[in-house]
């Protein structure tokens, strides 16, 4: 993985999304790249719910390899109940696909300017950004049945 990918949604006329390369994250994966982008980009007096803070995504260092066991995606950000880093993580096919992208994380900054729901697809062809409100209050279980039937249960 040799690429992050930025994706600035308060851009002037929507959502931005640029890849840049590694510099000072490199050999950093899951928990810690998460946690060391927070830390290095995210203002400390922040609120955590302003545009300040970052969502970071970040497969494992393995994710995307043949190794066992290494689909592992964290999700980190400056935490509203704490104020410090906090992180997630789970298994799955999205750590491997981002991995095999080339993709050591994702950076969601900023906030929209207006209420727009957005939603982002990754693929080997690149990055595609598009307004769908049609998604706004759905639950998890109808909003995966909604991205299963435009996109197919891969």
């Amino acid at each position: 993985m040799d690429k992050i990918l930025r994706i600035n949604m308060g851009a002037d006329g929507g959502p931005k999304a640029t890849t840049g390369s590694l510099d000072n994250y490199a050999g950093l994966g899951g928990r810690a790249m998460t946690s060391a982008v927070v830390a290095k980009e995210v203002p400390p007096l922040c609120h955590p719910l302003s545009a300040e803070n970052k969502l970071v995504i970040a497969p494992g260092l393995l994710s995307g390899s043949l190794a066992a066991m290494s689909g592992r995606i964290s999700v980190g950000c400056k935490s509203p109940l704490t104020g410090g880093i906090k992180e997630a993580n789970s298994g799955g096919q999205a750590a491997q696909v981002l991995g095999r992208l080339g993709y050591a994380a994702i950076v969601l900054e900023g906030a929209p300017k207006n209420e727009t729901i957005y939603k982002v697809f990754i693929n080997k062809d690149g990055v595609k950004i598009a307004a769908d409100n049609s998604l706004k209050m759905l639950g998890n279980y109808d909003l995966v049945e909604k991205m299963k039937k435009e996109y197919g249960d891969k």
